[in-house]
């Protein structure tokens, strides 16, 4: 529906009034790249050959810009003025003693933050214009208890809150510091705690228990244990972890090999078994260009991946993918796509092709202005 006349005679001084103002600010605030330009088409080929012959309307539609306007701020003596993501806002801050600070700020559509901030507590309270029945609030006060540990609360309008006492070195367990975070909500309470131990022959022992909120079930909590060692020169994991009616067992292992890293994982989730072999090793010492390659298995096939790139000179560089993978079974499909890329600083032009696709072309620029 069109606006009215009297709505449109209202918006007129205002915006009139707001693009004068963010006039102002990018002069005084803005430094360097004032906004962000880019654009981007897709699509076969074929569209250049009408392009040459003059018809130009399905490629110069696609590459109209998409302009990202920046952040705009101007600050002085607490008062500032800002544009974010194309809404004006208006800050007050001051400071009313040593560490407690007042905020206020206030945007374009009559919504307003104003928030307490002290060394230990904070308070942020939310409106909209004078409604006053729009009114929310929030607030949180922290301290340090000598013998409890760390101590938060945290509570709001709507009367939740949440409570949580954490600290380090609770006690010792076998040699084993043990830490320690319990939390308080309307929904219950929860624990967290967790240990970790070194082993001799540097291997490292960690394990944790959490039950869930207002769940006092042992058997719900989450355990997790982990083992990890340094092993023939790569580095060795075992992970245990149950809960939920579920256990999850993780196996991994990764080391370098003749220039390259292997990494070996294997898993097993709800009786589901999972793995993925994989060795990734950069080419640059074999070929004339800048490339990596990573070749791999899982349990829904063998995959592959060749990456290269080379500076082609007049701030032109070349840029090559592709992505293989193999699938297992016999409702396996093949798959195998490339990309060539072209870019400099400005833009660039991409031809993307994959095994029973039509071969794609991609162009593109971005600049700031």
């Amino acid at each position: 529906m069109a606006p009215s006349m009297s709505t449109a005679a209202r918006r007129g001084p205002r915006l009139l009034a707001l693009g004068g103002l963010v006039v102002a600010l990018r002069h005084w605030g803005s430094q360097g790249p004032t906004y962000a330009v880019k654009g981007s088409w897709q699509g076969e080929p074929s569209v250049l050959t009408s392009a040459a012959k003059g018809e130009l309307g399905t490629l110069v539609e696609g590459l109209e810009p998409n302009v990202k306007f920046p952040n705009v701020r101007y600050s002085r003596e607490g008062v500032a003025l800002s544009v974010e993501d194309g809404q004006l806002f208006a800050d007050y801050t001051t400071q009313l003693d040593g560490d407690t600070q007042v905020n206020l700020r206030v945007n374009d559509a009559q919504a307003w933050v104003a928030s307490l901030l002290g060394g230990d507590a904070s308070l942020k309270v939310r409106g909209q214009g004078r409604d006053l029945d729009s009114l929310s609030w929030e607030a949180a006060q922290e301290s340090s208890v000598e013998g409890v540990g760390d101590v938060k609360l945290e509570f709001n309008s709507d009367k939740a809150y949440n409570l949580t006492v954490s600290r380090d070195g609770l006690a010792e367990i076998a040699g084993a510091s043990v830490d320690a975070k319990v939390r308080a909500t309307n929904a219950g309470l929860t624990g967290h705690f967790s240990t970790l131990r070194e082993l001799p022959g540097g291997v490292e022992l960690s394990y944790s228990v959490e039950n869930p909120v207002g769940i006092y079930d042992v058997a719900s909590a989450k355990h997790s244990a982990k083992l990890s060692a340094s092993v023939a020169g790569g580095a060795a994991a075992l992970e245990a972890e149950h809960g939920n009616g579920a256990d999850v067992y993780k196996a991994s292992y990764k080391t370098s090999v003749g220039g390259g890293e292997a990494d070996l994982r294997v898993s097993q989730d709800a009786g589901a078994l999972g793995y993925n072999v994989s060795y990734t090793r950069s080419l640059s010492d074999l070929v004339p260009v800048a490339a990596d390659a990573q070749v791999g298995a899982d349990e829904d096939g063998a995959y592959g991946k060749l990456t290269a790139s080379r500076d082609l000179g007049n701030g032109l560089e070349a840029y090559y993918e592709a992505l293989a993978r193999l699938g297992l079974g016999e409702e396996s499909k093949e798959k195998l796509q490339h990309a060539l890329k072209v870019s400099n600083k400005l833009g660039y032009a991409q031809l993307l092709h994959g095994k029973g696709e039509d071969l794609r072309l991609r162009m593109g620029y971005e600049f700031n202005a």
